[in-house]
């Protein structure tokens, strides 16, 4: 079948677009505009796009160029209404006002909808030139954005009605709240002096676009025939479904005495609709029977509600040119990209060298070699980490020696650290995480260490673009002998997989080269591809041909590994670089938006509040009371999962996994790491992430709380 329409619906993750868009997806072109969640449904398209401003509703319909936009995004909280009238006025006005402008200049027909709020409640079947007489400020709103859209869309459709439909995963709709009550034998109490002529979201688009075929404007009211109160309503809906009715009980809204004031009598005329369309409006019973053949076909769960993550990289035009440019060029490993990173990282951060390996770990494991750990040797480190930093120093068979973390920074607890130092046998280093992105203080480790003779290698995955509190860059190795880095997709930059040590040791950096790639050397000096360091180890009898180093030649003389690095993957770290002062920035505005979004909010902290000027912002942590909010994290992570928004623990305690446990690690050693763990959340921190997202996140997070 040719779609030879296109139609733009705004509001796009609400009940009545998505019940729209299904309604209508077989006939046109469809794409929800999403503001607020990001959903996918089969057949129809979406975006997500901001309408925060008359500029932003015409780009969204240039983008789109769109037969006909049906505007459905509102504000139709009623209590909200009342309690925000700021955000009422720019969701429910402001916004209609500018998409109505838009459409006009665009020459696109319009479809508005509006509500069946705007009378006194008063009258029966109120008709479309009855007068107006809003008693809340949802219905003053709405109203006033009606007259926003006549008055700037010569040829709008503005639509008066009440819908009833299947809602999503992720919102109930009334129906659904009455079905589900009744389903799990549980009374329900709906009111029996309110009344409405709702009317399936199917029947209202199917009747709505049928206006926009017959080239139809103004106001109409879309309903249902039948006045019902909400009670007849749950009646009607509970036999169709056969539930029991004997659960549902009339109360009055007299009763409800915390409601915000709204209209009895909120029932529709449909006369003009019918005449004009010479057409009629299903009953109610024929409504429920389609209701029910939706449910019978899966309609509830049809959309797909993506989640917003914890973390996730950001990839751009510039970054997919430049791993192109890479694919092109026939050098796809072991090039000068590998090179070009490595210069460009130590530039950064202010070190003399920078190595270049496949991931993070990799770069932990090649620092402990080049220390030459061995059996029976002990490093300190924090049990608040991933288990790649220890298992590191296991590799090399020597013995992590945890020390708890301070419960201010969730980095080690320096003070323990000479303590443990002092209780220990055989103490060789120390292995500082940067937790989150804050920097330890590293002046005072390095003291500690001088002291005992100690080296240091930084775990600094979280924080690329960190600083010290002189103000200078983490990993710049003024307090260490290695710094090392991450660049899996979530962390700072992306390489895909990448890591990086950075050293001002220039025997170091050589040590690091050679074990990277086979403990191979080819060096550089008297012997083309031979170092000054390696050139009294080489077998001449085998390297050298007439004084000349065979061209083929190259000689293993220790036991490395391959860690190497690709080309490809180079490439878009070098371009992810150019943008990881916007990054930082952004990382660092949204923590702080969090930071003033919970301060005070009962049952949660944010934590490393103090540390923003520093910190990298890798992930942001709060902690949660779960015990006195009632529910389980599992239950709570559950719950923001259905509102959109995901999670992270960061991290399960490195002793509180079966292998360390099994050596002997317990968690009730580390008292402030179980604190920790038993109530941190990590929540979503990205470049990327839309402050509509983000007042998601903190709207979900605080309406679970109150729950």
């Amino acid at each position: 079948m040719v779609k030879n329409e296109s139609i733009l619906i705004t509001g796009g993750s609400g009940l009545l677009a998505v019940n729209w868009a299904m309604s209508i997806r077989d006939k046109y072109e469809v794409t929800l505009l999403l503001h607020q969640r990001k959903i996918s449904l089969q057949g129809v398209k979406t975006d997500f796009m901001p309408l925060n401003s008359l500029g932003e509703c015409i780009t969204a319909i240039n983008k789109h160029q769109p037969d006909v936009v049906v505007h459905t995004a509102g504000l139709t909280s009623v209590e909200e209404c009342e309690s925000n009238p700021g955000l009422a006025q720019e969701i429910n006005v402001d916004l209609a006002k500018n998409i109505a402008i838009a459409c006009n200049r665009q020459g696109v027909q319009l479809v508005h909808i509006s509500t069946d709020h705007l009378s006194s409640g008063e009258e029966s079947f109120v008709v479309e030139e009855d007068g107006t007489a809003p008693v809340n400020n949802y219905a003053k709103t709405k109203l006033e954005g009606e007259q926003q859209v006549i008055a700037n869309c010569k040829d709008a459709l503005v639509i008066r009605t009440s819908f009833f439909s299947w809602g999503t995963k992720y919102r109930q709709s009334f129906s659904d709240f009455i079905i589900n009550k009744l389903r799990n034998n549980e009374a329900v109490g709906l009111f029996s002096d309110v009344f409405f002529t709702t009317i399936l979201a199917e029947e209202l688009s199917k009747k709505t676009h049928q206006l926009v075929d017959a080239n139809l404007s103004g106001v109409f009211n879309v309903a249902g025939s039948e006045r019902l109160s909400k009670y007849e309503f749950g009646m009607k809906l509970a036999n169709c479904f056969d539930l029991d009715t004997s659960l549902i009980n009339e109360i009055s809204i007299n009763d409800k005495s915390n409601l915000v004031k709204r209209p009895k009598d909120m029932s529709l005329s449909n006369d003009k609709i019918c005449k004009a369309l010479s057409c009629t409006i299903s009953s109610i019973d024929e409504q429920f029977q389609n209701l029910k053949h939706q449910e019978n076909n899966n309609a509830t769960n049809q959309v797909k509600l993506d989640i917003i993550p914890y973390g996730r990289h950001y990839i751009n035009e510039d970054d997919i040119q430049a791993v192109a440019d890479v694919l092109r060029s026939g050098m796809l490993t072991q090039g000068p990209k590998v090179a070009e990173f490595e210069r460009k990282i130590a530039d950064y951060v202010g070190a003399k060298y920078a190595v270049a390996v496949s991931n993070g770990t990799a770069a932990l494991h090649l620092a402990c070699m080049v220390l030459g750990f061995k059996e029976h040797d002990e490093v300190i480190t924090t049990p608040n980490t991933f288990v790649a930093t220890s298992n590191s120093i296991l590799y090399m068979n020597a013995k992590p020696v945890f020390v708890d973390i301070d419960a201010q920074t969730l980095n080690i607890d320096i003070d323990k650290i000479e303590e443990t130092i002092k209780n220990s046998k055989n103490i060789k280093a120390i292995f500082p995480v940067h937790f989150a992105g804050l920097p330890c203080d590293m002046e005072k480790i390095k003291q500690l260490a001088d002291k005992y003779d100690l080296a240091i290698v930084e775990d600094a995955a979280h924080a690329l673009g960190a600083t010290y509190g002189n103000g200078e860059k983490v990993g710049n190795c003024q307090y260490s002998d290695m710094t090392c880095f991450s660049f899996h997709p979530v962390k700072g930059i992306a390489a895909g997989e990448g890591g990086m040590v950075t050293t001002n040791n220039p025997e170091t950096y050589h040590k690091l080269t050679l074990l990277r790639s086979h403990g191979i050397t080819k060096g550089n000096f008297e012997f083309p591809g031979i170092s000054k360091a390696d050139a009294s180890l080489i077998n001449k009898d085998y390297a050298l041909e007439n004084g000349e180093l065979k061209r083929w030649y190259y000689e293993m003389q220790h036991l490395g590994y391959n860690y190497r690095i690709t080309d490809i993957q180079c490439a878009l770290a070098i371009s992810q670089m150019d943008k990881i002062d916007l990054f930082l920035d952004a990382r660092k505005s949204m923590a702080k938006v969090y930071d003033k979004a919970f301060k005070d909010i009962p049952n949660i902290t944010p934590l490393q509040s103090f540390g923003r000027d520093n910190s990298s912002h890798h992930i942001y942590v709060v902690s949660i009371d779960f015990d006195k909010i009632g529910v389980t994290r599992h239950q709570f992570m559950e719950k923001l999962a259905e509102q959109g928004v995901g999670s992270q623990v960061h991290y399960i305690p490195v002793v509180n996994q079966p292998y360390y446990q099994d050596m002997g690690y317990e968690i009730k050693h580390y008292p402030v790491t179980g604190f920790y763990y038993k109530n941190t959340l990590s929540i979503p921190l990205y470049y990327g992430l839309s402050n509509t997202e983000q007042e998601l996140v903190i709207s979900s997070i605080k309406e679970l709380l109150e729950k």
